[in-house]
């Protein structure tokens, strides 16, 4: 088939371009947050699904015989955004997963600190507590992650963000051997970026996001008597 090839897998990326949107991306997810990751997975999961849909169909009509360029291109469409909602809906249930993660552990901990001695039959191969120990924390600390999703995005962004930032700082100054002979002190230089950067990433995410809360309550309570 003679269609125009669609691969990101096959792009050769300059670290010279590398590396400072790398820095750029960091600091977009830095200070901007939920409203940055939520577009970023959609395009993600746009050009994953295009890649993948393009190699499969493309395949599936060479083995039928079938030579229909629109037809590939309508699928890939199709798929790349099926895939970037889909990223989305994985999004947000992506924390609710993570609280039955942390409250199932520590449910876990529980049981084996004291609950083992209680026994409450076996289902399903394991023991009825270790179940009711894994399922009920679980649920619990998911809906309570689930419910402050956005608090947990700050919270997560400020601290992911300016490690994408220090990648390229540090390829920087080891390409100009800044502080070469002082390993520590370039260690506590990048600590202190990172705590600066995370610190204020997190203080202007929840600044914006309670004036945009105290915004919306002044909106729906306020009333103009005429």
């Amino acid at each position: 088939m003679n269609c125009t090839k669609i691969d990101i897998f096959d792009l050769q990326i300059n670290e010279n371009y590398l590396y400072p949107f790398l820095g750029l991306f960091g600091l977009c997810m830095t200070y901007f947050g939920n409203k940055f990751i939520k577009p970023t997975l959609f395009i993600s999961g746009t050009i994953v699904s295009s890649t993948s849909s393009f190699k499969l169909t493309e395949f599936v009509l060479k083995e039928l015989k079938y030579d229909n360029c629109n037809i590939l291109y309508i699928v890939m469409l199709l798929c790349s955004l099926s895939g970037g909602f889909l990223f989305l809906k994985l999004y947000n249930y992506m924390n609710f997963f993570i609280g039955f993660g942390v409250g199932s552990s520590l449910g876990y901990m529980v049981y084996t600190l004291w609950l083992h001695h209680y026994s409450l039959g076996v289902h399903f191969i394991l023991d009825t507590m270790l179940w009711i120990n894994l399922l009920i924390p679980g649920f619990i600390s998911g809906l309570i992650v689930h419910k402050k999703e956005k608090e947990l995005s700050m919270l997560l962004t400020s601290i992911i963000g300016p490690i994408m930032i220090i990648i390229p700082l540090q390829e920087l100054f080891e390409k100009k051997n800044f502080l070469d002979d002082y390993h520590l002190l370039q260690d506590i230089v990048y600590l202190f970026i990172y705590g600066i950067l995370s610190a204020s990433g997190f203080y202007i995410q929840y600044k914006r996001e309670k004036n945009k809360r105290q915004i919306n309550y002044l909106n729906n309570n306020f009333q103009v008597a005429i």
